[in-house]
């Protein structure tokens, strides 16, 4: 397998592009010959020498939360690069919460940022790629999310954040199907339990302890890495994945087999 193939030259936007998993994947696939392009709410500054740092093709500060941001930031680069070949959704926000004690803003920050800024980024995305010609592999473009176990396998103490990706595993199914035959894949990568990302800052940091009790959770006895769920997202986008669409693609070490207690 050559995840290489089809990868030169591509326009892929990322969404959350600076961040742990955003940023090695923008990492991977510069290094392989796609000019990357970044979303995020940085401040201009940081966010180019982020940018210079991942060896990506630009920057723009767009907040996934914001549809006209997400609109404008599209326009922008099909101004900018001709086209587009790959969008990620990666961005995402993970405050936890146990039912009783959630607020509507609880939910509406959430929803708003990893499921209907998800939705909008790829409307945004297949109203361009509907309109170009396909490459050689005879494919418009390439839609894809960042979702997360627990979308399927429920966390206690995180329900809008399970609720939200659950649904977003839901629109992947949908759009693939809706968009197939137009030539648009439209898969999500699904990372486990990461030492990096939101687990990192949401759990670890806040508290030791969580460490242990998740990585209990794990069959491979390991947390996983931002790298590997990279790895997941360049196969995706590479030519090797074409005849791929409607899938989650989970990347957790085994922990939604385990039985927890």
């Amino acid at each position: 397998m050559d995840v290489s193939r089809g990868l030169k030259d591509k326009i892929i936007v990322i969404t959350g592009g600076c961040g742990d998993i955003g940023g090695a994947t923008a990492s991977k696939l510069a290094k392989l010959g796609a000019k990357v392009i970044l979303f995020d709410i940085l401040p201009p500054d940081a966010g180019h020498a982020r940018m210079k740092e991942l060896s990506s093709a630009s920057y723009k500060k767009v907040d996934q939360s914001s549809t006209p941001q997400l609109r404008q930031g599209i326009a922008d680069v099909c101004q900018e690069f001709g086209r587009i070949d790959v969008v990620i959704g990666n961005a995402g926000v993970g405050p936890g919460g146990n039912l009783l004690d959630l607020k509507d803003s609880d939910w509406e920050e959430v929803l708003r940022v990893n499921l209907i800024g998800c939705t909008q980024l790829a409307q945004a995305a297949v109203r361009n790629m509907v309109a170009q010609e396909p490459d050689s592999g005879n494919i418009r473009g390439k839609v894809m999310f960042t979702s997360s176990w627990v979308g399927d396998f429920p966390s206690p103490g995180a329900i809008p954040y399970c609720v939200s990706k659950a649904g977003l595993n839901h629109f992947v199914r949908l759009v693939a199907q809706e968009f197939a035959g137009r030539r648009i894949l439209v898969n999500a990568v699904a990372p486990g339990i990461l030492n990096a990302g939101l687990t990192k800052k949401a759990a670890f940091q806040r508290d030791a302890r969580l460490r242990q009790k998740y990585l209990d959770y794990i069959p491979l006895g390991e947390f996983g890495t931002a790298e590997q769920v990279a790895d997941a997202f360049v196969f995706l986008a590479s030519a090797e994945s074409n005849y791929m669409t409607g899938q989650i693609l989970t990347v957790d070490g085994g922990c939604t087999i385990t039985k927890r207690e």
